[in-house]
């Protein structure tokens, strides 16, 4: 039985009596309209999701609470909050943009019915499979399905982890009129924004290629950062999010102990993975919980507990660049592990990534370079020819570089 949002909100009432109606409310709708996780946010009580069923509450930690919620007089300033390994929960528009600087989300971006049929084109898309990768000689497989999707106008190759795609999708109208329409929300935030260095421009951001990864109950996608080589420096990505809701997680790539934050971008709503952010931060899509119970107000009515993303993408780096030593395409990357050397843009041999490898061997190639964006090809011998960019609040990098300078 289908409850309403009255008796939702009634039996929030009952259970935290200290808190004002339109601040129960508030996280009622930020949680998707499930009692479960308004439960978990707010914390210490026993929530029915019907007359048969309980589920106990957790706390969780979050980065405020909404701000018509009044707190009761028990929760002070001095209350001992959880370890700051565990990560801190973004639940609405403000929280996720005030916190992670290089992001913006934006619900209902696409009209309703074309959401729901490109979803539906998607689920029943045959033609998703894992993605294949070499890591140091070994064959890896990610457990989540992949489809390239690319305009059925493209003439020129297109490359994604060092290889050559040979096996890829055409647009459908239903991608055609979803990147019409991302590309002018993107396009109308960049204009909000200030630019940094290496970026499209706004009304220059085109996508050339959408990459769509579908996530069944058992899937994930590890910690990473999108790699830059085709998409380049300060690269703009848009992340549409349809269907079943998963978490998605970042943190910086410095220090390796950073604190991670936890979003739920929900159906239809689209992620700007602005200009700095796969430099400064990575990002997952972790497992479930086991034996997680998906509650039946969770399940889509399309996609069932499947949940479809695709990732509108700008290869604003079009020239590419080939190692001198084998041949093969070159990485770019950013170093950020020394503060000394953090910020400089690099271009490394992919050919550790394909089947070619040659580790087992001992030959694994070592081409390097530079980057310079402003050379054509992009790259250099020199060091002090090559392309940097540190981030404004990277003190640590600003000091140890300035240090050297002296």
């Amino acid at each position: 039985m289908v409850r309403s949002t009255e008796e939702k909100l009634t039996e929030l009432k009952d259970l935290y009596p200290d808190y004002d109606v339109d601040g129960l409310l508030d996280v009622l709708v930020c949680c998707g309209g499930s009692l479960k996780r308004s439960a978990q946010l707010l914390g210490d009580a026993t929530i029915h999701e019907s007359s048969s069923k309980k589920l106990k509450s957790r706390q969780q930690q979050t980065l405020t609470r909404f701000l018509n919620l009044k707190l009761p007089p028990k929760v002070t300033a001095t209350t001992k909050g959880p370890k700051a390994s565990r990560p801190i929960e973004l639940h609405s528009k403000k929280e996720i943009e005030s916190t992670l600087k290089y992001c913006t989300y934006h619900p209902d971006v696409l009209p309703v019915d074309l959401a729901d049929r490109l979803l539906e084109l998607l689920w029943k898309d045959t033609s998703f499979k894992p993605n294949e990768f070499y890591l140091f000689g070994n064959k890896c497989i990610s457990n989540c399905k992949s489809r390239i999707f690319l305009p059925e106008n493209r003439i020129e190759p297109f490359y994604y982890n060092g290889m050559q795609v040979e096996s890829y999708s055409t647009y459908s109208n239903e991608i055609m009129m979803a990147q019409i329409l991302v590309e002018e929300v993107v396009n109308d935030i960049l204009s909000q924004r200030t630019a940094l260095p290496f970026q499209v421009t706004a009304g220059n951001w085109e996508v050339q290629a959408v990459l769509s990864n579908s996530y069944s109950r058992d899937s994930n996608l590890d910690w990473h950062s999108d790699r830059l080589t085709n998409i380049g420096p300060h690269a703009i990505i848009a992340s549409l999010s349809l269907g079943f809701t998963r978490e998605f997680r970042a943190r910086r790539v410095h220090p390796p102990n950073s604190q991670v934050y936890s979003l739920r971008p929900q159906h239809n709503s689209l992620i700007i993975m602005h200009a700095g952010f796969q430099e400064e931060y990575k990002h997952c899509v972790p497992l479930l919980p086991k034996n997680c119970n998906i509650a039946a107000e969770d399940i889509h009515p399309i996609s069932r507990d499947v949940r479809v993303n695709l990732t509108f993408r700008n290869y604003a780096l079009t020239t590419k660049v080939f190692c001198k030593l084998c041949g093969f395409p070159m990485d770019l990357r950013r170093s950020f592990k020394d503060p000394s050397k953090r910020g400089l843009y690099i271009f490394q041999c992919s050919r550790s990534y394909t089947e070619e490898n040659s580790f087992k061997d001992g030959k694994e190639c070592k081409g390097f370079a530079f980057a310079c964006f402003e050379k054509n090809p992009p790259f250099t011998e020199l060091e002090i020819e090559g392309s940097r960019w540190i981030a404004d609040d990277d003190m640590e990098a600003k000091a140890s570089q300035s240090s050297l300078k002296k």
